[in-house]
């Protein structure tokens, strides 16, 4: 804790301070910072995961970053007089009480920006009684869909609108980076892909047969944690050769159709190489993000646990996207697929679509924001 308060500068100036759990909720925040900016060029940015703080890597966007301190009051009174905040937002969820009182009680201004409520947390009387209490102390609350909407005003919390989901604004923004890797290319060689992005332990049982059976196609694994624990559990159950990406070389092209991707930050950018996106986490907490995929026009297959984000259901029905339940359901959806010949172009008309009818007007957000001041 004290390593915090060692590292982080006292701010002289006065700061624009955002609050993210972690990489995910900075990727809903990200698009609206050139935004920040025409009302203060100071900006920092806090992670309460360590694994967010020690992977960010837009440092020339903001002017310092730094994990949270744990959240008691004497902490939290200390490091806010550090930052020094002419405002804060809070990503998404990422509520802490004695941050949040702190900064009521002195003043500062104080916004939530994608608050999505979590039903099954709601549900609990105690962490419903902690989100009334906790979200009344917000001068504005920007909610990403009707049901958190409804859930504040139930509460009497009006102080609130829905925005929708600003990732897409950032994912639409990611889309256009050119990333090109002539040895992907060469590694892909036209061949039909499959790219498996964010997979956890409960997806590998659904997915193995196909990756070790299905020589004629080109597979990309990227887990969702990056480590040497999860590429050696990989490693163990694939009995065929594998390249890494970190090692990818010309030697190497035609060596194997395996491809484990040991980079952290470049899922977004890959997706662009495959037909078939498998996104993981279904068969664990809630699958992973699905725009990243169908932004480059991949059909998506994922496990039942995937409510968790609205656009899976729009997906399914557009049928862009389909839920497994076991390998054998999967290694069918792929067979179909393939034998149904649907195009990318194809898949890319019903996701541009999406995408222009669900991006976000920051702008609106941002003047909401500064007549609030």
């Amino acid at each position: 804790q004290e390593k915090i308060f060692l590292k982080f500068k006292q701010n002289k100036k006065k700061t624009i301070w955002i609050h993210c759990a972690s990489l995910g909720e900075y990727e809903e925040i990200k698009a609206f910072i050139p935004e920040f900016k025409k009302i203060n060029s100071t900006i920092n940015i806090t992670f309460f995961s360590l694994s967010g703080y020690l992977n960010f890597k837009d440092h020339h966007l903001i002017n310092e970053t730094s994990c949270l301190p744990l959240d008691n009051k004497v902490n939290m009174e200390r490091y806010i007089q550090l930052m020094n905040p002419m405002m804060v937002i809070v990503a998404k969820n990422d509520i802490w009480p004695n941050m949040i009182t702190y900064l009521n009680e002195t003043g500062i201004p104080l916004y939530l920006i994608g608050f999505k409520l979590n039903t099954k947390k709601a549900n609990n009387w105690f962490i419903k009684k902690y989100y009334e209490s906790i979200l009344s102390k917000f001068n504005f609350i920007f909610c990403e869909d009707n049901n958190s909407s409804n859930f504040l005003t139930k509460k009497n919390i009006l102080n609130h609108t829905v925005i929708g989901n600003s990732r897409i604004n950032q994912i639409i923004i990611d889309s256009k980076v050119k990333f090109e890797n002539n040895l992907m290319h060469k590694f892909i060689a036209n061949k039909k892909t499959i790219v498996y992005g964010s997979i956890e332990y409960g997806d590998y049982n659904k997915i193995i047969n196909t990756i070790n059976n299905s020589e004629n196609l080109i597979h990309i694994i990227i887990p969702h944690e990056i480590n040497n624990k999860t590429i050696r559990n990989l490693k163990n159950i694939i009995p065929h050769k594998i390249t890494m990406y970190s090692q990818l070389k010309t030697s190497e092209l035609n060596k194997s159709n395996i491809l484990i991707v040991d980079v952290f930050g470049i899922l977004k950018h890959i997706y662009k190489f495959s037909d078939i996106a498998y996104i993981g986490g279904g068969f664990n907490r809630g699958t992973h993000n699905t725009l990243e995929a169908a932004v480059h026009g991949n059909f998506m297959i994922f496990g039942p646990r995937h409510t968790n984000f609205s656009e899976t259901i729009v997906f399914i029905e557009k049928n862009i996207a389909t839920v497994i339940k076991n390998n054998l359901e999967f290694e069918k959806t792929i067979n179909t697929f393939f034998n149904k010949n649907q195009s990318k172009k194809e898949i890319l008309q019903i996701t541009s679509s999406y995408f222009k009818e669900n991006m976000v007007n920051l702008k609106l957000i941002i003047n909401h924001i500064i007549s609030l001041k």
